[in-house]
């Protein structure tokens, strides 16, 4: 395993790169493990606790169009987007648009 995908090894936070989930698509079950060693008064207690997770798969099979490709900031668009499925299921919609301003002039 590659360091640079892992920080935080030696402290009490350990941040994934999104790069690791990337870089592995075929992957969909996950788990990491952490080993603890702890210096009590009786002397050194250790143990171990791991989390497991599952990777959301993305929704298939739909496409989007919308009503107009140009328009100014008063111009209503239509969003469609149908036939999407997704085997866990669809709890919400997000899109992203962008303004890009031309003068005419």
């Amino acid at each position: 395993m590659n360091d640079f995908l892992l920080k935080g090894r030696q402290t009490m936070n350990l941040t994934v790169v999104n790069t690791l989930f990337l870089d592995n698509p075929s992957v969909q079950y996950w788990q990491f493990e952490s080993v603890y060693s702890v210096t009590t008064t009786n002397g050194i207690a250790s143990g171990s606790g791991s989390i497991r997770f599952t990777i959301n798969s993305p929704p298939q099979n739909g496409t989007c169009t919308v009503s107009q490709i140009n328009g100014t900031t008063t111009t209503p668009f239509i969003l469609s987007c149908p036939n999407w499925v997704d085997s866990d299921g669809i709890a919400g919609y997000t899109f992203y648009g962008m303004f890009i301003y031309t003068n005419t002039e």
